[in-house]
């Protein structure tokens, strides 16, 4: 098996392991110990404040600084950082992928105002953008999304430009647009089918740098939940001498769902992309 193989197919068990683990707590929350009306969170109970792992039966990784299992608190994070990042990045591709194709198809004032437009986010620092728009919309999982979407979606824009242009280039595209072709019809069953790898090797990779600026605004205190890893990384922060097992606990979960993002995406990538072969 090749080195390329082998990075795709440790993507897809670790990726795979993790999305298991998020199941499976949603099946545990929703279904066994609450309701789907009402679902079970992880219990605050000061008596097991900072328990250090395998110490006490029944939590085995401990217990942070609100005395909930440290278990189920990386469970519910994990899940509320994947699905967040799952939405960030669709939604940030759609309108991409939406922006790149006028900016091509139309050279005119509408093609111009959002090519500027998307330089100019592009250019200027995210964090601050996404910074500005929570502290305007406060703490909430939809201030979050909206802010991580506007510092996101000029990325996939700017792929997306480039693929249409090459596609368009093509012999294939050029015979079904003599053929009478419309544009829609062309954007969605010609151009999206042939830049669909690319941006599915960017979106996966794409989803690494959400968690990590999601994480980043939990970490300064705006977080969308109380769940952020970011957040729950400023907790460990304040009781680091005192429970240092906390903050390496949460670094290595956080470490390790980056890294088989990336994995899954270089292996998809040397797979998929025609450059690489």
């Amino acid at each position: 098996m090749s080195s390329k193989s082998k990075e795709l197919l440790w993507g897809v068990r670790l990726i795979g392991f993790q999305l298991m683990w998020v199941f499976s707590w949603f099946i545990y929350t929703h279904f066994i110990a609450g309701s789907f009306m009402q679902p079970y969170y992880p219990e605050m109970s000061l008596e097991y404040e900072l328990i250090s792992p395998f110490t006490v039966k029944g939590f085995m990784l401990g217990t942070d600084n609100l005395g909930r299992s440290l278990f189920e608190v990386l469970s519910q994070g994990m899940g509320y950082t994947i699905v967040t990042a799952v939405v960030v990045s669709l939604l940030s591709l759609s309108i991409g992928v939406v922006v790149g194709y006028i900016v091509v198809v139309n050279q005119k004032l509408l093609g111009k105002f959002f090519e500027i437009l998307t330089n100019v986010v592009f250019i200027f620092p995210s964090i601050l953008i996404a910074i500005l728009i929570m502290s305007y919309s406060g703490q909430s999982w939809t201030g979050l999304i909206i802010s991580l979407t506007v510092t996101g979606w000029p990325a996939y824009a700017r792929i997306a430009r480039t693929e249409v242009t090459r596609v368009m280039g093509m012999e294939f595209f050029e015979a079904s647009r003599a053929l009478g072709a419309s544009k829609i019809r062309l954007f969605f069953s010609v151009i999206i089918p042939s830049v669909a790898p690319i941006l599915v090797i960017n979106i996966v990779m794409g989803m690494s740098g959400v968690i990590i600026s999601e994480a980043s605004l939990g970490f300064l205190g705006l977080g969308g939940s109380e769940y952020s890893l970011g957040v729950l990384l400023g907790y460990g922060k304040n009781v680091l001498l005192e429970a240092p097992f906390m903050t390496i606990t949460l670094s290595l979960i956080l470490a390790g769902l980056i890294m088989s993002l990336n994995l899954l995406g270089d292996g998809l990538r040397d797979y998929w992309d025609p450059k690489q072969r």
